[in-house]
């Protein structure tokens, strides 16, 4: 039990950059900070550590191949998005972060992971793709 907390609190611990850059970029009260520029790096590493994190569950896949390419083409498109101007960048990584876990259900990798771990897999992303939304809508307004 204190090993699954343990997890919990890293993962959340994961997400405190996410909401308090989008806080920064919200209501700036560091203005010389970056926060968009920071929440830009911080979302392409956390986008690839956690396509990283499946690396070890294709040991245990029949065809790795198409797990093996969907995991290193996403920290690829990730960093390709950050080539674009900042509201692609920000939409593309929304979605890759979508992407990420639409294909840990399609490659059944959901079955293999411990009840409590799923749920905060599914939190986790909730929190970071409201985050990338709300940062999309403070460049609009």
């Amino acid at each position: 039990m204190h090993s699954v907390r343990f997890l919990q609190f890293l993962g959340y611990l994961g997400l405190l950059p996410f909401v308090v850059l989008t806080l920064l970029t919200l209501f700036p009260l560091w203005p010389e900070l970056d926060a968009l520029t920071l929440f830009q790096r911080y979302s392409a590493i956390i986008l690839g550590f956690m396509a990283g994190v499946l690396w070890p569950v294709w040991a245990q896949q029949a065809s790795v191949r198409p797990l093996a390419l969907f995991a290193v083409s996403l920290p690829v498109l990730s960093f390709l998005a950050g080539l674009l101007p900042a509201p692609y960048t920000l939409a593309i990584e929304l979605l890759l972060f979508i992407a990420l876990r639409l294909g840990e259900r399609w490659f059944a990798l959901d079955e293999q992971y411990h009840p409590s771990y799923l749920q905060l897999r599914r939190h986790l992303t909730r929190v970071v793709v409201c985050c990338h939304a709300l940062m999309l809508i403070a460049l609009y307004y």
